[in-house]
């Protein structure tokens, strides 16, 4: 049995040493738990330096990168406008106007109405090339014009000209116009051979005629953006009243070309002519963003004749071909799909030059398979003499790439 002492001495009494102990350590446990507290949470922690200087970093460096985006595109933005503005003063309205006379088939109405009038009229755009006048535009522009009527050239600035038709191409949907004028604008004409898909392209026209300037008998061109989609495109384009137009190796774009856009430019970003805007494809006539414009160096082709005084009529290969059936692909060794048989080469001809020989097998013509001879043919009408088309050949087990340059018959 234990005996306590009297109560007035109990804060002398010690307690077991065991107890001591594990009070301590408590005691110490918490302290050390406080202190590191303490320190995480009121000392600057330099662990935490590193990530807040890589986020300033990473910012500083997104706003540098996003000034710099800014500032391209603004450039880009300017680009383009400056070439818009340097192009837009020779881009025109073609206004052609006609009146035929007719009669009535039945000679009772014919007796009591005598003879009518029909005003025809029509208007798309054209484009200036020469500060003597000289504007191309296509020759669907001015067809009314052939029905004995008057055909007008209006400038962006108001100024009016009577023009005359100097050449039209109808198989190249071209015609060439002459206006009397002084300080004509005019574009400059580059080459269209580097024109590449991607390419940023502008569209300049005057689409729907009259229907956008507010009644005014002049008004602004239209400027739609967009890129070069092919390069190497082929159009079949029923003529009104009959007959094909061929279009071959056109410039494909998405830059919206409407009606009354026909016979306007396409430029490049140094505001020179690459293309003249011819057609659409559409379900209804309006822009889906397929729009076509004949190669600035098919353009050039035409006037070069047109400066020469030359008449051309389609262009001359001096091949014979014939379809390629089955027996004569093994026999030849051919493997390829399709592909046309040449059967006769004139001496001296385009073909002769070309290096093609009769047995030569021709599988593809700018780079589009040849199935049979009529797709060949059909390659080349609507060509001008003088454009150069690649063909690749067949011949003895191997293939090779050759130029055909077209000439005059």
């Amino acid at each position: 049995m234990n005996v306590y002492p009297p109560s007035e001495d109990y804060r002398a009494f010690n307690r077991p040493r065991r107890r001591l102990n594990l009070t301590s350590a408590l005691l110490f446990v918490l302290g050390l738990l406080v202190g590191v507290f303490y320190m995480n949470h009121t000392r600057p922690d330099h662990r935490d330096a590193a990530p807040a200087t890589v986020t300033r970093t990473v910012a500083e460096a997104r706003t540098a990168g996003q000034e710099s985006d800014v500032i391209g595109a603004m450039a880009y933005d300017r680009a383009v406008a400056d070439a818009a503005k340097r192009a837009m003063p020779a881009v025109v309205s073609v206004v052609s106007n006609a009146t035929v006379v007719y009669r009535f088939r039945d000679p009772f109405y014919d007796m009591f109405y005598g003879p009518q009038k029909r005003e025809f009229s029509g208007m798309g755009s054209g484009v200036i090339i020469h500060p003597d006048g000289i504007v191309i535009t296509n020759d669907h522009v001015v067809r009314v014009e052939r029905q004995v009527g008057d055909l007008n050239v209006i400038l962006t600035d108001g100024r009016k000209f009577k023009a005359e038709v100097i050449r039209e191409f109808p198989d190249q949907d071209l015609a060439v116009l002459s206006i009397k004028g002084k300080d004509l604008p005019y574009l400059n004409i580059a080459s269209s051979k580097d024109v590449s898909p991607g390419q940023t392209v502008l569209a300049i026209g005057n689409p729907f005629g009259d229907a956008l300037n507010g009644g005014l008998s002049y008004s602004e061109p239209t400027v739609t953006r967009g890129i070069i989609s092919a390069t190497r495109r082929n159009l079949d384009v029923p003529i009104e009243g009959g007959g094909t137009r061929y279009l071959r190796n056109m410039l494909q774009t998405d830059a919206a070309i409407n009606p009354g856009n026909s016979g306007g430019a396409l430029i490049d970003l140094r505001g020179e002519l690459i293309g003249v805007n011819t057609a659409i494809y559409s379900p209804d006539r309006s822009s889906v963003g397929i729009g076509f414009a004949i190669p600035s160096d098919r353009v050039q082709l035409i006037l070069s004749h047109v400066r020469d005084s030359r008449d051309f009529g389609p262009g001359y290969t001096g091949i014979w071909v014939q379809d390629l059936n089955e027996s004569t692909s093994r026999s030849l060794r051919f493997e390829g799909q399709g592909g046309s048989l040449v059967t006769k080469v004139e001496d001296g001809s385009p073909g002769d030059k070309s290096g093609l020989r009769r047995g030569d097998i021709i599988s593809r013509v700018n780079g589009f398979v040849i199935t049979n001879s009529e797709e060949l043919v059909s390659m080349f009408r609507g060509a001008v003499p003088g454009e150069t088309f690649a063909l690749t050949v067949f011949r003895d087990g191997k293939t090779f790439e050759t130029g055909l340059t077209l000439e005059s018959n």
